[in-house]
């Protein structure tokens, strides 16, 4: 195994990395310097970097910060952190030195659990219209009632560069107000990143209340970050009414797939996305510290969102969709 400290030295063609998360980790090294750490072999490369996480993210009202070796991407993407077979990462993990825990692998590992699911929609409309004619009538009726509180707003596209310091403390709301935020990004991250910037302005102020950033790799379009006052979204339907343009500019785009990303999971499984899972890997090079916490993982992993909601007409995927039609909220 080789040890690179830039992604600039790996190439992108060996393992099949994109231009656009290849350029994407380029920028994190230079806004989000956290030991990223890059180690490739004949047939797999991992990328690493160095946190204080809550080891007790999923039991709820317990903490316990603790600094570990992340493999995964260093942003708070629902992408894996790593090229090759599930089996070759797992025994490369296991020769580092300390605690290490892999998040938003795929299934193949040995041992692990449950992460935060990743939420996608698959995309099988010409525009928005097809989309809400597929919809069953009381999902419709939720998204219209959005709809009609954006009458409110004005929403539009703007440069990178425009990236304000009000844009940034809308930002910095929502990482106050998350449980375990992976990292808080600096306000030079939003400018230099390449990709689409969206905001929702107050009609009646003209003051700015939201936004969001959204970036195609390949044909996926990602929701990366946004940005609102938990005091607004009432008035507006706000956080609906962003994902419902997440929706409309993936179909826009052609995306094959929009990813919403992992937390909200109600919201974007009433608007017709399905729940992909996520599995993290813990292990510590002290025998005695690994066999503890691989008894405690069961306790530690995510419990997947319990209702299913049968929000087409037609399930996309071909089957019967779900059974719970509950849409309050």
């Amino acid at each position: 195994m080789s040890v690179y400290q830039s992604i600039k030295d790996i190439s992108k063609e060996t393992f099949g990395i994109s231009d656009e998360l290849f350029s994407l980790l380029e920028l994190l090294e230079r806004c989000n310097p956290c030991s990223q750490t890059y180690e490739t072999g004949v047939d797999c490369m991992v990328v690493s970097y160095f946190l204080r996480l809550n080891l007790l993210n999923f039991l709820g009202g317990f903490k316990l910060p603790i600094r570990v070796q992340v493999i995964g991407l260093p942003i708070s993407l629902s992408e894996k952190g790593y090229w090759g077979e599930e089996a070759t990462v797992e025994k490369l993990m296991e020769k580092r030195k300390g605690l290490k825990i892999l998040l938003n692998g795929n299934p193949g590992f040995q041992r692990g659990g449950r992460t935060l699911s990743t939420f996608v929609l698959d995309n099988r409309f010409a525009d928005f219209e097809e989309y809400l004619k597929a919809l069953r009538s009381p999902y419709r009726r939720r998204v219209k009632k959005a709809l009609g509180k954006r009458e409110k707003l004005m929403i539009r596209r703007f440069d990178r560069q425009e990236f304000s310091e009000k844009h940034y403390r809308l930002y910095l709301s929502i990482m106050a107000r998350t449980e375990n935020p992976l990292e808080v990004l600096p306000l030079e991250f939003f400018r230099e990143c390449e990709g689409s910037l969206m905001e929702f302005v107050a009609k009646e102020t003209n003051r700015v209340v939201g936004f969001v950033q959204l970036k195609m790799i390949n044909d996926r379009l990602f929701f990366l970050f946004g940005g609102f006052e938990k005091e607004d979204n009432e008035e507006f339907d706000l956080y609906f009414n962003m994902l419902l343009t997440i929706l409309e500019t993936g179909i826009e785009q052609k995306a094959k797939t929009i990813e919403f990303g992992q937390t909200a999971e109600e919201s974007k499984l009433k608007l017709g996305c399905r729940e992909v899972a996520k599995y993290l890997v813990v292990h510590h090079s002290n025998p005695v510290l690994n066999w503890t916490i691989q008894k405690l993982l069961p306790f530690l992993t995510y419990t997947p969102y319990p209702v299913e909601h049968r929000v087409f007409k037609e399930n996309p995927q071909g089957g019967s969709g779900g059974k719970n039609d509950c849409i309050s909220g």
